[in-house]
């Protein structure tokens, strides 16, 4: 059996983080009226989720985001 491509493993992966994000977006929104800390905490997470799976899409494209 052969390793995944560069390509494949990014796919795969921004496809697991973005679940992620989902899990971490809906977590966030059931804290929204208990407790506001908890919610904005979880919601910089998913947004710091989603910018590792941009850069992992712009890696594989060839494209630096730096």
């Amino acid at each position: 059996m052969s390793a995944p491509t560069k390509k494949q493993l990014a796919s795969r992966h921004v496809r697991r983080l973005r679940t992620m994000r989902k899990q971490l977006t809906d977590m966030s929104c059931e804290w929204e009226d208990l407790d506001q800390f908890c919610a904005n905490e979880l919601d910089r997470l998913a947004r710091a989720v989603e910018d590792v799976a941009v850069s992992l899409l712009d890696e594989d494209s060839g494209e630096s985001s730096i």
